[in-house]
């Protein structure tokens, strides 16, 4: 088993790759903690930006419905000969959930007793498909029914519109519920499908972390994997897609039952023109960038409120391969003043050096801080694994490295010129009237 230094933290975990591939990390409390709680994270890098790949032991690309990474997930909590997971766990006053991102397929339990039995019954679960017509077609009306309820959340119609209009090539173009007639395009043979190709242990991972002794973890995962003939798969091969930097749409307008605008805005940039290649690196200087500029301490979000030009707001970017984009979500009180302030905001953004000295000692206080928490931790691993395929050890360094010049530089970068805007707004003329009030 190979011991691993988060550094600059005093905190130590443990990783084992199974004969079969599955990579297991696990981070037990420290010897003097008295919390028992323990949490499990299995995960496969399965996700609803997968739609198009070579199945294993064939030779084609294929398509596949969108939306049947979640789909499965929802299946795999159905079995032939096994409790279904939430009344198992329910007995052992354990939580159970999963949950499906567009890079991955989650399941995961939280515990404070019978860490062995709900282990066992998590890698049981997980490994067991059971699909049939019948619970495929069930469940159809089911997620049919959740898409349809989402769309009657204004906030979800915006993101789910504005994707539309951002993304023409890339998977982040429809929701990862997919769509009403997508869904009905599932079959069982679709699901099996895709859990052989991807459900494999080199394509997965478990993190557990708390009240855990990690030679005990690797013998119950080891000896409860045993009942499954579980071989490596080769390299899977996923379509690759090159997403143009020029958005689908520029402007959409909803009308709807709503009391004020709701606005959603998205601004995509070409990677290639930032100067920094690492991934990591380059992420934790965007989200620097989203904290001093636009968290809730930040000059621009104290003016919006002041001057009531927005009642609620969101800022972050998102990575989706060659292309990086700056997303806007925004409740507006005054649409016309929030758009223009915004603009002018972006076209001048700025970070004093003794503002960026300030936050990072915050995050590297954070980094510290998150030791004591094992959830925090195994939240922070699983990102890792989801967005790297690895951990990253040294994030208080990385942190530390972080200067003024390279920021600048990164600044210099944004590029917000290309853009699409969706606003949903009220379909009464004398509301819209007062939008200019």
């Amino acid at each position: 088993m190979e011991i691993i230094e988060l550094k600059n933290v005093d905190k130590t975990i443990y990783k084992e790759v199974l004969d079969n591939g599955l990579q297991v990390i696990i981070i037990p409390n420290n010897e003097t903690s008295k919390k028992k709680n323990y949490y499990l994270n299995y995960g496969t890098y399965y996700g609803a930006a997968i739609n198009e790949f070579v199945p294993v032991d064939k030779t084609k690309m294929t398509s596949f419905p969108k939306g049947i990474a979640h789909f499965l997930e929802h299946k795999m909590f159905e079995s032939e000969d096994l409790d279904k997971p939430f009344d198992f766990y329910a007995k052992t006053g354990s939580y159970v959930n999963a949950f499906t991102s567009y890079k991955t397929t989650c399941y995961v339990v939280t515990g404070n007793k019978k860490l062995k039995e709900n282990l066992e019954f998590l890698l049981d679960f997980v490994n067991r498909p059971y699909f049939t017509d019948e619970n495929v077609s069930k469940e159809q009306g089911i997620i049919g029914e959740e898409v349809a309820m989402n769309d009657d959340n204004k906030d979800y119609l915006a993101f789910k519109t504005l994707s539309k209009n951002l993304y023409k090539l890339s998977p982040y173009h429809t929701p990862i519920l997919g769509t009403i007639s997508s869904i009905r395009q599932i079959t069982k043979e679709d699901l099996y499908t895709c859990y052989n190709t991807f459900y494999r242990p080199n394509n997965m991972f478990l993190v557990v972390g708390g009240a855990v002794n990690p030679d005990e973890v690797i013998k119950i995962v080891t000896n409860t994997l045993k009942k499954y003939s579980l071989n490596k798969n080769n390299k899977i091969k996923i379509k690759e897609y090159k997403e143009p930097v020029e958005v689908v749409k520029k402007y959409e307008e909803i009308k709807s039952n709503v009391n004020f605008d709701k606005l959603a805005l998205g601004f995509k940039m070409d990677k290639v023109k930032f100067p920094i290649k690492n991934k990591v690196i380059l992420d934790l200087y965007l989200n620097m960038i989203s904290s001093l500029c636009f968290g809730s301490s930040s000059k621009f979000r104290e003016m919006i409120r002041k001057r009531h030009l927005a009642s609620r707001s969101g800022y972050y970017f998102q990575d989706i391969g060659n292309i990086i984009t700056f997303i806007v979500e925004a409740d507006c009180l005054n649409t016309p003043v929030y758009l223009k302030e915004l603009e002018n905001y972006l076209l001048n953004l700025t970070i004093e050096e003794e503002d960026l000295e300030r936050i990072k000692k915050v995050w590297i206080s954070s980094e510290v801080i998150k030791t004591d928490y094992a959830d925090s931790l195994v939240d922070t691993v699983v990102d890792d694994l989801i967005n790297y395929h690895e951990v990253i050890t040294n994030y208080v360094e990385l942190i530390k490295q972080m200067n003024i010049t390279t920021m600048k530089q990164i600044l210099q970068s944004l590029d917000f010129t290309n853009k699409a805007i969706v606003k949903i707004t009220s379909d009464k003329k004398e509301d819209n009237s007062l939008q200019n009030i």
